[in-house]
């Protein structure tokens, strides 16, 4: 277009091209011309093209042959045939030189901006000359070409011509108007664009989008009345139109600026229910408007939907989600939203409100499950060093000290600071004794111990930590073994606890009365364990049991066998269940009494009351011999025959052999006796036992003056069993044990291993044997021990067979070759004849089993140990949490609860904690979500060390709002755990996967 605007030219018809006549005579052919030319003028434009089509066919005239070429184009496009463009390019490529170039290109942009092709049209457009064109051609060509710039993005050419046609033209005139304003609205010049729309008010076409456009300028001028008129006549005006939504959205906005919550929640909601894609400001105004008129249930649905882009509005949200969950009493949810504001850096201010709320939550609810409590209150000092909060967030800090649950985080806080107050000091003592507890629970009794001493060794800024340290102290260095160390810290822990009363007041004289036993200072003992006992108020509990067991045993090793037996009674009347020890122990003193009678009676008891006791062994060996100082050979037998059918481990059997055999020879038998002497040499050939049987088998063997049958027998078992032993022999095994005796290890080992190269099948070879392999074990010489254990084992001999197969148990189980281990453990089962060795045994076999998923044997194991009177509380929970994954293994998980129940009444154990999380996982797994929901509130609440289960937790938690629908607590709970648990393991997983679903 060669000029910004046009001129009006003064031609009579817009449609003719055609200024003036020849003034020559028509010929035949050239009216055909005349008449078509009419015609296009008349509009009659079929005609027109016949007429010219007709004329064509004998035309001679070049000049009006290109006027009907023209004709003929410009008709096909008035008929909008699908030919026309083509027509029209075709003719501007014949007559390139045409006065009609700039009608052509009009009608070429024209067709083109129809189409919305509007880079094209605004090509040809601007090939028109407007000067050339008709009136109306000329403020279409204007209007359309503003119109097509408009729409390439090049808005100031456009309004320049919008702004020529709003001033002259008259059909496109309000259109012209109307875009002239859009683009000074879309520019930012609001008074401009303002004034522009306000001239429309009446248009009959653009009267309603002036209108909104009106009322949005208003609102962008923060003239919120005016708006609110506007907006509220425009819904009143058109209730039904389309784009009510977003007047609704904009009579919400000015509402709220005017403070006006309650018509800003009924606009916006309307505008919620309307609009297609909600605006998430317009949801997060609607939340606000909510939580200031105290409908925070509402606050909390609308704001939960604007989050999830990183930015000030979601921070905000976040900001009032916590202040409306806090409003609801839900303080965890409250907690995460302030989390949530706390992480963002769009809003400082807002920054600084949510981590302060987001800190005294955590003080308040005590949750510390990734170890955010001190660190969150660290963080906002260095972040707002002069915040209005700061004061009280250093007393909440040292507050925080005293109840945290993540005691090394705590601990590493205090050591931080350079000249701590005597309340910081009074913390971290307190904390201190806390992780010790911890390391306890956890049976990291050498790490507990430190954490104790550290406690002791601080001072008495707190008199009751200092004390309950000294308590816990002692039951590590009983564990340990170290019962003289025990001792000293149970007496300090009595001589300083204010409270002379309770559970440890009582358990402590428990203990120093075991501490006494093992030591066997049975009067001390006696004393301590009868301190105890007036002092437990429990009179069913497990321990008064025991307690009463042990001042027996007092009272045996006294020889005061009366009360003795009063004391076993007592403790079988408190635990029927347990009272196996009681009733052989009070047999066992009948026996001592003389009373063969009553002590068979007790040992028939145990045997025929408690099956399964570890006792009975020794009961049918007692019983035996009771029945031979009666001198009823024929019950004796019975029961020694009993017990080595039984118990052919046991190292009972052997001794049982020998005295049948003996029991035979008096009975004159002999011929049993020679078989009952032989059972005992084949089957414990290097057992001290198997030489008592061949030296009674020569006697047995010259009665039956059968010498030859003796000798011949002797040389069939060869060297396996030694009756004479060399002088040399004996003072070589004598010079050396004298060396292990008295601690000179480097030297017993040389003297030790000297006898084994000379007497490899000496007398003395199993004791050798045994040594050597009990000095590797304590050098964790273990592939050494293994061997020399081993060879013990080989060689037969009782003596040393339960502690030789406990060690090669251990050692196995250490190596996790968990199958040799069971065995070692089912061995162990059968010849061990001290209680903490059959215990050990259990638990060996409970963990192989659960280590090689033979459920059926952990199950079996663990039901036994829970069946013992006196477990230790880290074993009884070990039991229980194996019992638990045993069900749970095999399908019945059911039966599992009433051990994770229990196991996750504390969180502090590892146990605790997976039980806590298993738990959960149940209830989810059987759709059971308001109950797996309190599981984990409580387990959030309550918080543990142990991180991964509570981090398995949360993903459970997420999992339950997913199903019911709850995307935004979800995200919630995942997006938290994501920020805050920072351990390189598969929770990360777990938490992308579901973000992506939530995502998607």
């Amino acid at each position: 277009m060669k000029k910004l605007w046009f001129i009006p030219l003064g031609m009579a018809l817009l449609s003719m091209p055609v200024n003036g006549q020849r003034n020559v005579q028509l010929q035949a052919a050239d009216r055909l011309f005349v008449e078509g030319q009419e015609m296009y003028a008349l509009k009659n434009f079929n005609g027109c093209i016949d007429k010219l089509t007709a004329y064509k066919l004998h035309a001679k005239d070049a000049d009006l042959i290109q006027e009907a070429d023209f004709l003929l184009a410009c008709s096909a496009d008035e008929q909008g045939t699908a030919d026309a463009e083509q027509l029209l390019k075709d003719y501007l490529e014949n007559y390139p030189d045409t006065r009609h170039v700039d009608e052509v290109s009009f009608r070429i942009g024209s067709l083109h901006f129809g189409r919305g092709e509007y880079e094209k049209a605004a090509y040809w457009f601007n090939r028109a000359d407007v000067d050339m064109l008709g009136t109306t051609q000329q403020e279409a060509c204007t209007y359309r070409l503003g119109y097509s710039l408009l729409q390439t993005g090049d808005r100031q050419k456009a309004r320049d011509y919008f702004g020529r046609v709003s001033q002259f033209g008259s059909t496109y005139r309000e259109a012209s108007t109307y875009y002239m304003a859009h683009i000074d609205y879309a520019d930012g010049k609001y008074d401009r664009a303002l004034e522009e729309f306000s001239k429309l008010r009446e248009s009959a076409e653009f009267k309603k989008p002036s209108r909104y456009h009106i009322a949005q300028i208003l609102f962008i001028q923060n003239k919120y009345q005016r708006a609110i008129t506007e907006g509220e006549s425009l819904v009143t005006d058109y209730p039904d139109d389309a784009d009510n939504a977003e007047i609704y959205g904009l009579l919400g906005n000015s509402y709220y600026h005017q403070g006006n919550s309650e018509r800003a929640i009924d606009r916006l909601s309307k505008y919620i229910s309307l609009a297609k894609s909600p605006l998430r400001s317009n949801r997060y105004l609607l939340g606000v408007s909510y939580y200031n008129k105290g409908n925070y249930n509402n606050a909390v649905n609308e704001l939960s939907k604007t989050v999830g882009t990183d930015d000030a509005l979601t921070q905000n949200a976040y900001l009032y989600l916590g202040q409306s969950y806090l409003k609801l009493g839900d303080k965890n949810n409250a907690r995460m939203a302030f989390e949530q504001a706390a992480a963002s850096n769009a809003d400082k201010m807002v920054k600084e409100s949510a981590m302060y709320n987001h800190a005294v939550l955590i003080h308040e609810t005590g949750f510390n499950g990734f170890g955010e409590s001190v660190k969150v209150f660290e963080n906002f000092l260095n972040e707002f060093p002069q915040s209005r909060y700061a004061d009280k967030v250093n007393d909440y800090l040292v507050e925080m000290y005293m109840t945290t649950r993540n005691y090394a985080s705590a601990l590493a806080s205090i050591n931080k600071i350079k000249q701590p107050a005597t309340k910081i000091m009074e913390a971290k003592q307190e904390i201190l004794f806390r992780l010790g507890t911890e390391a306890f629970a956890d049976t990291q009794l050498d790490k507990a111990s430190g954490y104790f001493t550290q406690a002791i060794n601080l001072g008495n800024y707190k008199p009751e930590a200092k004390s309950n340290a000294y308590f816990w102290r002692g039951e590590c260095e009983y564990r340990n073994g170290n019962y003289a160390k025990a001792e000293d810290d149970y007496r300090s822990y009595l001589n300083t606890t204010q409270l002379k009363s309770g559970d440890t007041y009582s358990l402590a004289h428990y203990n120093l009365g075991y501490c006494a036993f093992k030591g066997k200072n049975y009067t001390t003992a006696l004393s301590r364990f009868n301190e105890y006992i007036a002092l437990e108020t429990n009179r069913k509990a497990a321990s008064l049991a025991d307690a009463y067991n042990r001042a027996g045993d007092c009272q045996f090793e006294n020889r005061l066998f009366s009360q003795a037996t009063e004391n076993y009674a007592k403790a079988k009347e408190i635990l029927p269940s347990a009272g196996d020890y009681s009733t052989y122990q009070r047999g066992f003193v009948l026996g001592l009494q003389k009373d063969y009678k009553g002590k068979i009676a007790a040992m028939d008891e145990l045997i025929r009351s408690y099956p399964n006791s570890s006792y009975v062994a020794d009961a049918l060996f007692e019983e035996g011999r009771s029945y031979v100082l009666l001198d009823d050979y024929t019950n004796a037998a019975k029961s020694f025959n009993q017990l080595m059918e039984r118990f052919p481990k046991n190292s009972l059997a052997a001794k049982a052999g020998v005295q049948l055999g003996l029991l035979y020879f008096n009975d004159n038998q002999p011929q049993k006796s020679v078989q009952a002497y032989k059972k005992v040499i084949s089957d414990y050939p290097g057992s001290d036992e198997a030489k008592v049987a061949l030296q009674d088998l020569k006697s047995v063997y010259v009665e039956l003056n059968d010498v030859n049958g003796y000798a011949s027998y002797a040389n069939s078992i060869g060297g396996s069993v030694k009756l004479d032993v060399s002088e040399q022999d004996s003072l070589t095994y004598l010079a050396a044990e004298k060396l292990y005796m008295k601690g000179d290890k480097e030297a017993a080992k040389s003297s030790l291993r000297n006898y084994a190269e000379k007497y490899p099948q000496g007398a003395f070879s199993s004791n050798v044997q045994y040594y050597l392999g009990k000095m590797a074990f304590s050098e964790k010489d273990y592939d050494a021990a293994k061997y020399h254990f081993g060879n013990v084992l080989k060689s037969g001999d009782m003596k040393f067979v339960e502690d030789a197969t406990a060690r090669m148990a251990e050692i196995t189980y250490m190596n996790k070759d968990y199958a040799a281990a069971k065995g070692y453990f089912l061995s162990l089962q059968n010849v061990a004849a001290s209680e903490e060795n059959r215990t050990a045994a259990n638990v060996g076999l409970m963990r192989c089993a659960l280590l090689t998923n033979d459920h059926k044997e952990a199950l079996a194991s663990s039901e036994r140990l829970l069946k013992e009177a006196k477990l230790s509380p880290e074993v009884e929970r070990e039991a229980r949490y194996v019992r638990a994954k045993a069900y749970i293994a095999g399908n019945e998980s059911s039966k599992a609860l009433a051990d994770l129940k229990k196991l996750s009444e504390d969180t502090r154990s590892v146990e605790g904690a997976e039980a806590k999380y298993l738990l959960a996982q149940y209830y989810y797994d059987t759709k059971k979500d308001k109950e797996a929901e309190q599981v984990l509130t409580d387990f959030i609440n309550k918080g543990t060390p142990h991180q991964y289960w509570l981090a398995r937790g949360f993903i459970v938690l997420s999992d339950i709002y997913i199903r019911q629908g709850d995307d935004f607590q979800a995200r919630q709970y995942l997006t938290s755990l994501q920020q805050n648990y920072k351990a390189d393991d598969d929770i990360a997983g777990m938490i992308e996967s579901r973000l992506s679903k939530l995502k998607k």
